[in-house]
């Protein structure tokens, strides 16, 4: 009886703690969102992206097209103490003296980054990989110039300022990412095309006419 009654708590602890980091995860991937919505200029988000790769695939937190390029950015909602070194395989959270690992998430995006890179004959410079922690994190370590904190990331985005995607070749970026990730119909695909196209569109125009 005792080990069954130690099964039955057990599976429910595995549950409440699995329910925890997917309400962290979810919670970071609003915050990033949230402050990406509000970037000035021509951009379109494209969240929780699952793209194939072989007989896998991969979850990408967020797609940001700009006329800059595609910033591809990997979302982690932590607190306390982050340590680690950009070539290490294990990062280190601790919080009040207690440690955990985590793994690297420069090395985890860099997947990401060379799946959607896949998709297109663009430029190596026309991608940007983007750590974004948006938790009460404090960086104890050098991470690396792509490792930001969620306050940091409208400045990291709006300091590239070399345009390398039109109108046209923005709509075909989001369109082919949107063709090419999983659970979406052909029918919706095209229509979110369609919106995008005229969303661009919009935003360039009512750029180019409030010029002096």
């Amino acid at each position: 009886m005792i080990p069954i009654l130690c099964l039955f708590g057990g599976l429910i602890v595995g549950v409440m703690v699995g329910r925890q980091l997917l309400l962290n995860k979810n919670m970071g991937e609003a915050l990033v969102a949230n402050v990406l919505e509000k970037l000035n200029g021509s951009h379109v988000l494209i969240n929780n992206v699952t793209l194939p790769t072989g007989d896998e695939t991969t979850q990408i937190d967020h797609i940001l097209i700009t006329e800059a390029g595609l910033f591809i950015i990997e979302t982690k909602h932590y607190a306390g103490w982050i340590l680690g070194n950009p070539r290490d395989d294990r990062w280190t959270q601790v919080i009040y003296r207690k440690k955990s690992r985590f793994r690297n998430p420069i090395m985890q995006n860099y997947g990401h980054i060379k799946t959607v890179q896949a998709l297109f004959k663009l430029p190596e410079s026309a991608f940007f990989g983007v750590v974004v922690f948006t938790g009460n994190a404090e960086f104890k370590t050098d991470l690396g110039p792509g490792v930001i904190l969620l306050d940091q990331l409208t400045g990291f985005i709006e300091s590239r300022r070399e345009k390398v995607l039109d109108e046209r070749q923005m709509t075909y970026v989001v369109g082919r990412i949107e063709m090419k990730r999983l659970d979406r119909s052909r029918e919706t695909d095209e229509y979110h095309v369609n919106y995008v196209r005229n969303k661009i569109s919009r935003r360039v125009h009512g750029a180019s006419s409030s010029l002096p």
